[in-house]
């Protein structure tokens, strides 16, 4: 009995330790599988790190790159022959072009082909442009175009010759209207319609307009006028609010700037709903909007020499100075803060920001800046230029007396 009983008490010690060595067996094993799932996921992590990494790189390189490249030629990739007895005119309008004629308007993609067109008579047509809605009129005649991307949304036959006109990216079109003693700026919606809403002007009042701008939202517009003082001229930039804020508001003329004396301030543009700035002879100046009813001047560039010309942006607004036998181009951002200048060894016709790109160019002649300052094309394009617009990427268009062309830098 004695050995039956040692017997079974060494077979269950040996089955307990045949159980402590497999249950031992078996956390070895688990934790060698948590030690190569963790190295696993740190190889996991590090090979993301080094993807990313790599990745980051390549962007910035790239960046890097196309900030800093310069391209040496202007390759044709496509032509669209014009007649060459028309004379035209061209907006960058959205991701396309609109050209216009005394027969009509076309709305043109980036390959050259039609999208819509609109048949008019007129005289002397010009355009303006602002997001997805254009107008065209006839100056010193009675007739407005309201276009958006899609085509003719709406027309104004006026009563008195349209003389300037400015519309917001929301499809308000402020127009003025000439009289013999009187100007009034009229404002129409997107279908035409006359608005409730004008402002009439006299030289011995508020003074003559000599240009007029309205915000991107449609709520503000700013006016350059000519006044008399004690018989003599002198220039204002004058804001007004149409908003809820502007009704308790006299006129709602919100602000007045009669900082200028004689200079002429002969351009007016607001850059964005908060910034504009106005060109004058000697200076230019930048305006927050912030607070709509209380604009304020919050930069000043007075410039030493003659503006030959400007231009300007949502973001930017530039001039060509010229000053003796040298001319500069300046870049400012929409506060008035300066973002390059670069000395320009060439007389150039037209200066334009298109894009975040600078382009200076005359007949076959260019250079081309991008924001950062930095030349990226000096060269000669194929053909006289009437204008040249930046499509994106080294991508333009450029127009010319007898054929618009898609151009590739490379």
């Amino acid at each position: 009995m004695d050995n039956k009983r040692d017997r079974e008490s060494r077979k269950q010690k040996l089955r307990a330790r045949l159980i402590d060595n497999e249950t031992v067996w078996q956390e070895e094993e688990k934790e060698e599988l948590r030690k190569k799932k963790k190295k696993r996921r740190r190889v996991r992590f590090v090979v993301a790190a080094v993807v990313i990494a790599m990745a980051a790189a390549g962007f910035i390189g790239y960046k890097v790159y196309q900030n800093s490249h310069q391209y040496t030629q202007a390759v044709v990739i496509w032509e669209k022959e014009l007649a060459a007895s028309v004379s035209s005119g061209y907006e960058a309008y959205g991701e396309n072009v609109l050209r216009y004629t005394r027969d009509g308007a076309v709305y043109v993609d980036k390959t050259g082909e039609e999208v819509w067109n609109q048949a008019f008579e007129m005289k002397d047509p010009f355009a303006v442009v602002n997001g997805d809605y254009a107008a065209i009129a006839d100056r010193n005649g009675y007739s407005i175009y309201i276009c958006d991307k899609n085509g003719c949304q709406g027309t104004v036959t006026t009563t008195l010759p349209v003389s300037k006109m400015s519309i917001s990216a929301t499809g308000i079109t402020v127009a003025v209207l000439e009289d013999t003693k009187s100007n009034t700026i009229a404002f129409y919606d997107k279908q035409g319609t006359k608005l409730k809403i004008e402002v009439q002007t006299t030289l011995a009042g508020n003074g003559y307009p000599i240009d007029l701008s309205i915000s991107p939202n449609g709520m503000l517009l700013m006016v350059s006028y000519v006044y008399l003082d004690e018989g003599m001229m002198q220039n204002q930039v004058v804001f007004y609010n149409f908003d809820d804020e502007g009704q308790s508001i006299k006129d709602r003329l919100v602000g007045g700037f009669k900082e200028y004396g004689n200079s002429m301030v002969a351009r007016v543009r607001f850059l964005d709903d908060t910034h504009a700035c106005a060109f004058a002879q000697d200076r230019l100046c930048f305006y927050s909007l912030e607070n709509t009813v209380k604009p304020e001047m919050v930069g000043q560039v007075d410039i030493t020499g003659e503006i030959g010309s400007i231009c300007y942006s949502h973001q930017y607004a530039g001039v060509l100075v010229r000053d003796g036998s040298s001319k500069k181009l300046f870049l400012y951002g929409n506060s008035g803060k300066e973002i390059f200048s670069r000395d320009i060894d060439r007389d150039y016709e037209y200066v334009e920001i298109s894009g975040a790109h600078v382009l200076l160019y005359k007949e076959a002649e260019c250079q081309i800046y991008n924001a950062s300052g930095n030349l990226k094309f000096q060269g000669a394009l194929p053909g006289s230029t009437d204008k040249l617009i930046y499509m994106g990427d080294n991508l333009y268009i450029q127009t010319g007396p007898q054929a618009m062309r898609g151009l590739e830098l490379q």
